[in-house]
């Protein structure tokens, strides 16, 4: 019992509030209406894309500004099946291309949803990270793919119906079968699993020997190649494992929403959880977790309460959202967590600094 407490004591802060958003995630259907537990059903899923950036951004140092990429391209998996399986009216083709094949059964679309993502950034890192291309320009390639998938799936309205996108009316996480749908808060506890699983596998990835060259990486990649290390290998690999995490996160946010377009590969949403993990902190999952709790909550108040207000005052929830996440930014430029923990280690530095003195006090006392 006491190694117990000792190992609980010895936890750093932000377990512990990992521990209570979870804790408060598990329990929130039970003090909530069904309208909220699909609201936060969308959280989650943006929750599980903010960890896939965090590992990316956060550990590694590789700031994408095209995130969104992977998240739509899952979402567009399942949007592209659905239409195909319940033959939705704007569909006019007669058979999917061989590399879509998959797509026209339901364990095939959730498998795809997650191997293009996969692929695209396999690609991608393989172009780069062997080119040796890195710090802004990795970003600046990152954002150039944003605008070019979105002007992509508009075009490609064949099969993503241009910018009107696509209806998705089933809500299970393989079946794209329009008669086969979960009651919203059997499909919240099954996003609730997904994000659990997703956390503790960015944990264990950050605890581990590569999670520990990620974070080399990010402080200081010349040093690592001098003891022998291939930085190109890591940065792809985790590259990969974030693409695919994130696409997992689009299907399941898609599923809640209903629907997918052009937006969800675009420059706002890329954007967008890029202000999630700087609010809550980068660098320690904690942060994304928290940073996009808050954040979409606050969305989703201010939204309701100025759509209660005049047409003249709706327009200025953003605004306001706006300056919220400005203040935070350069009042606490490490985010929330971050600065958290900073306190907590100034603290603990100080404790330390006490016991010290104390001891040598008493030495030269007893001298």
């Amino acid at each position: 019992m006491k190694n117990v407490l000792l190992k609980l004591k010895a936890m750093p802060v932000n377990r512990y509030i990992d521990v209570i958003i979870l804790i408060y995630l598990l329990l929130y259907p039970a003090f909530h209406s069904v309208y909220w537990a699909y609201i936060m059903s969308g959280i989650m899923a943006y929750m599980i894309f903010a960890l896939s950036l965090d590992l990316l951004w956060g550990y590694t140092g590789l700031m994408s500004m095209g995130h969104g990429v992977f998240f739509g391209a899952g979402g567009y998996m399942i949007g592209i099946a659905c239409a195909r399986i319940n033959q939705a009216e704007w569909v006019r083709y007669k058979k999917l291309p061989w590399f879509l094949s998959l797509l026209g059964n339901d364990q095939g679309a959730f498998l795809m949803a997650l191997l293009v993502p996969g692929l695209i950034a396999l690609f991608l890192g393989i172009f780069m990270f062997t080119g040796k291309i890195q710090g802004i320009f990795f970003s600046l390639i990152t954002l150039a793919l944003s605008g070019i998938a979105e002007l992509f799936v508009i075009n490609a309205s064949k099969y993503t119906h241009g910018d009107s996108g696509i209806t998705i009316v089933s809500r299970t996480v393989l079946s794209n079968n329009s008669k086969q749908s979960l009651p919203d808060f059997q499909y919240y506890f099954i996003v609730f699993g997904f994000l659990l699983a997703v956390y503790l596998l960015c944990l264990g990835i950050s605890r581990s020997r590569t999670g520990k060259v990620l974070q080399a990486i990010r402080e200081n990649e010349p040093r690592l190649v001098f003891f022998g290390y291939n930085p190109s290998r890591f940065k792809i690999f985790i590259m990969v494992l974030s693409g695919i995490i994130a696409g997992l996160a689009g299907v399941l946010y898609v599923r809640v929403q209903g629907s997918i377009n052009y937006t969800s590969v675009g420059i706002n949403l890329s954007t967008f959880v890029l202000v999630w993990i700087a609010v809550g902190g980068r660098g320690n999952l904690t942060g994304a977790m928290l940073g996009t709790l808050l954040l979409q909550i606050a969305e989703t108040k201010l939204s309701s309460l100025f759509s209660n207000l005049s047409a003249d005052f709706v327009q200025y929830w953003k605004l306001i959202l706006g300056i919220i996440i400005l203040l935070t930014v350069f009042l606490i430029p490490k985010g929330i967590v971050g600065t958290i923990l900073d306190v907590r280690q100034k603290h603990q530095d100080h404790r330390r600094k006490e016991r010290i003195l104390a001891k040598e006090g008493g030495g030269e006392h007893e001298g």
